[in-house]
Parts: structure tokens; C-alpha cells; sequence
């Protein structure tokens, strides 16, 4: 079977070289330690042996971010008797599995970051996560932070903020502009455009959607909007958070979507990592794929022409279009004896100057110190999805795990994967999820 076709060796060799997640790898001589041979040191009695540790954990992605290294700088200037060590975790799901295993025995860092994320939940109802609303409220973190940071974090925690926000993630749709400019098309701003522009493709020979399909959450992000375009802003909202049955004509319709959808997919898309979709859309062999803002940063590691490449939120169709964002945050650990050096930190990472640095040296939109970014400075790609993130009509939030338990998270994945398959029908994938929820005990007066 036919998969990337045209791709050659040595492209395949340099885009799998040293990808990572939004423009990763700044330096400088400041940067906080994050070795375990150093931490030994301290334990050992080295130079820096009587020095309080505050431990930070966090994914292998985000712990080469401008932002996270100048706050900790800031943090050990300010706090010459501590220093701020970062510990590696690995991947996101890696991360989660090392911080359940340790609170589970009341262990655990001082500070972790994650996704504002179901989760999460599990930590807090065991009392492993400090409650940040008072300290939201007495440090004026509510007005310096954009209000839809928050609005995601009161509909899963109980109307309570875990989470400090430090990066807000926009997802959308990537394409090639040259390839769009060879055939005349423009960016659609309905379904049906985005169909007849994927018709387009696929007659002249290209892949309209590199999916890399082999990381469930890619898939799911389409399912998404269709469950934006069929359900709406409301219904939507209430099936995120269990106040709406799965097994309903949208959920069903929006698979029925998804499965015609594929048929623009790559051949083999179940199979392909990330890296792979990318070497695709480097090519020229497809158009378009369903990413983040991150994309920017590795566009240009990968030297590609940042102005080659375009971006346009899911086409719902709704009156008012949201956009698909998550928040990125840090959190406290209830039990660690340093709870007083993590409010500290948090205060730093509210103040202007790590987001101004994240913005100097990786051009990053996702900060949440909006005054911290020039427009003037931004390529056209950074300054849609700079837009984006402040889209004014909101946004809405993914089915998987952001919202979802695990359990239902996993079945969820399952049932997209039978359904584009044809092991299943949509209504099968529906009373799938429904059969889940009910029995986790997700629906809460739905």
C-alpha cells in the first residue's frame, strides 16, 4: 500500500531530527539546573548542600521554554538560599503516570506543570493540589490573566482555579500556501468550502489532510469540531462535562462526519506519527493537518519558510465561532514543605518579564501577558494564531482527556478508531460512550 510516496530519505532523516514542541531549546547561562546528578550533589553536601529545593516536574516538551527558564532565574536571584530544579518526565502521559504513583504515597514535586485537564481531578479530590482562588483573589492574578484562561478551569474544578495559567494553547488548521495558491483556493469559512477544498486536492494528486493518526488525540481534534459545528456552543459545553447524554443525534451525526472525513486522510494515516504528517506537508505531498501553535516554533527548526504556511480555525459554521484552546498551567503540591517558595514562583510567572523574554527570544504567542506581544513583530502565521487566542467568541474544549476521565477518554479513542475502521457504526460508537460514562459515573444531571 502506497503511504508517503515521493518523500526521499534524507528529508525523512532531517525533519526526525529534533523535533519538539514550541520553539524549544533557548539557552543561556541562567538556566535552572534539571539533572538528578545534581540534586545528589546537594544531598551529598556539596556547595550548594544547606539550600532549600524546589522541585519542578515537568514533560520532556516544555522544559527548555524561554518563560519557564527566566522565571526560574528571576526565582533564584530573588531567592539566593533556594535554587529551582526541573526534573524531566517524559512524555505528557509518562508525566501523569510518575505524578499518580507519587502522590499516591503523599510524595511528589514541590511544583509540576499540566494541561488544565480532567486529570488532574483525581489530585485534587485527594487533597494533593493547593486551592489557588484565594490567591488569585488577594494577588490580582484575575486581571492580569485573560478571562477565557480561566472559564475551562471553573467547569472542571468546581468552580475553583488549581491551575496557574502560563500558556494558552490554540488549535486549528495548518496549510501550505503555495500548494492553496497553485489551485486557486481560498481559506473556507463553511463546512462545505472545506469539503470542496479537499475535493480539489485529492483530483490533482495531493493529500488534503496528513493525519497523524497513530496519536488518538490528532483523530479527536476533528471529532471536536464536528461536535462544534452539530451540537453547538452549548450542547457542546454540556457534553464536555457530563450534563448531556453521549448518545445523542449530534454526537452521532458529528461521527458520521468524521468517517467521511477520512476518506481525505493519507492512506495508512492510523499508523503515522507526528513526524511523519509533517515530512507529508514539508514535501508538498499534503495540504493541510490539524495542529497547535507550537507548529510555528517547529516550522522554523525544521527550516521551512514560516510565510509559506497559513492557518484557519475548524469551520463550524456557528454564528459565533469559537475556537478549540486548552490552558497550560502550573500547580502546587498541598503536602510540599516549600509552599511558600511555590507562591513566590507563582507571583514571578504573573509578572511581565518571563512572558516578555518567551516573546523575545521564541516569538511565542502563547503567553498570557497579552501586553507582551508586538504585532509588528509577528510572521503572518504567528499573527493568526496571536488572533485566535483572543478570538472574542470564546472557545470550546477537546473530548479526551481535557475533560474526559481516562476510562472514557480511552473509550472515546476506541470508538473513533472502529467507527473510521467500519467495525461500527456511529450509533454503535455512541452507546459506547454512553455505556462508559454511566458506568464511571461521568453524567451529572444531564
Amino acid at each position: 500500500m502506497k503511504r508517503y510516496g515521493k518523500v526521499t530519505k534524507s528529508l525523512m532523516a532531517g525533519i526526525l531530527v529534533g523535533v519538539t514542541l514550541v520553539g524549544c531549546g533557548s539557552s543561556g547561562t541562567n538556566a535552572p539546573k534539571d539533572s538528578q546528578s545534581e540534586k545528589a550533589d546537594v544531598a551529598e553536601g556539596g556547595s550548594s548542600g544547606e539550600k532549600r529545593t524546589l522541585e519542578f516536574w515537568e514533560s520532556s516538551f516544555n522544559t527548555e521554554l524561554a518563560y519557564l527558564k527566566e522565571a526560574a532565574r528571576i526565582f533564584e536571584e530573588q531567592h539566593p538560599e533556594a535554587e529551582f530544579v526541573i526534573s524531566s518526565k517524559g512524555r505528557p502521559e509518562q508525566q501523569i503516570d510518575a505524578l499518580n504513583i507519587a502522590f499516591s504515597s503523599d510524595a511528589g514535586p514541590d511544583m509540576f506543570g499540566y494541561s488544565v485537564s480532567s486529570l488532574i481531578q483525581p489530585l485534587i479530590k485527594g487533597s494533593n493540589i493547593v486551592n489557588l482562588t484565594e490567591a488569585f483573589e488577594e494577588n490580582g492574578w484575575n486581571e492580569v490573566i485573560d478571562a477565557n484562561l480561566l472559564d475551562a478551569q471553573r467547569g472542571l474544578f468546581d468552580g475553583s482555579y488549581y491551575a496557574f495559567p502560563v500558556r494558552r494553547v490554540v488549535m486549528g488548521i495548518f496549510y501550505n500556501k503555495p500548494i492553496f495558491e497553485k489551485y486557486n483556493l481560498e481559506v473556507p469559512t463553511t463546512h462545505d468550502e472545506f469539503i470542496k477544498v479537499c475535493e480539489i486536492l485529492q483530483k490533482n494528486g495531493i493529500v488534503p489532510i496528513a493525519n497523524p493518526g497513530k496519536v488518538p488525540a490528532a483523530t479527536n481534534r476533528w471529532f471536536d469540531g464536528y461536535l462544534e459545528k452539530n451540537a453547538g456552543s452549548e450542547l457542546h459545553d454540556k457534553l464536555c462535562y457530563g450534563q448531556a447524554s453521549l448518545n445523542c443525534p449530534e454526537v452521532i451525526q458529528s461521527l458520521y462526519d468524521l468517517k467521511e472525513l477520512s476518506k481525505y486522510f493519507q492512506n495508512g494515516h492510523f499508523s503515522a506519527e507526528e513526524n511523519e504528517a509533517r515530512i507529508m506537508l514539508y514535501s508538498g505531498e499534503a495540504a493541510m493537518t490539524y495542529s497547535a501553535n507550537w507548529e510555528a516554533g517547529t516550522l522554523e527548526q525544521q527550516g521551512q519558510n514560516v510565510e509559506n504556511w497559513g492557518y484557519f480555525r475548524f469551520p463550524s459554521g456557528q454564528e459565533e465561532s469559537r475556537s478549540n484552546r486548552f490552558t497550560y498551567g502550573i500547580y502546587v503540591n498541598e503536602n510540599s514543605p516549600n509552599k511558600d517558595l511555590a507562591m513566590d514562583f507563582l507571583k514571578i510567572c504573573a509578572s511581565l518579564e518571563p512572558h516578555k523574554v518567551a516573546f523575545e527570544q521564541e516569538k511565542a504567542v502563547d503567553v498570557i501577558r497579552n501586553d507582551v506581544i508586538d504585532p509588528v513583530q509577528l510572521d503572518s502565521l504567528r499573527a493568526l494564531l496571536a488572533e485566535d487566542a483572543e478570538n472574542p467568541e470564546g472557545s470550546y474544549m477537546a473530548t479526551n482527556e481535557m475533560c474526559f476521565p481516562p476510562k472514557l477518554t480511552d473509550t472515546l479513542y476506541e470508538a473513533l478508531d472502529k467507527v473510521l475502521l467500519e467495525e461500527i457504526t456511529p450509533e454503535e460508537g455512541a452507546q459506547m460512550l454512553d455505556a462508559t460514562a454511566e458506568e464511571i459515573g461521568f453524567y451529572v444531571n444531564k
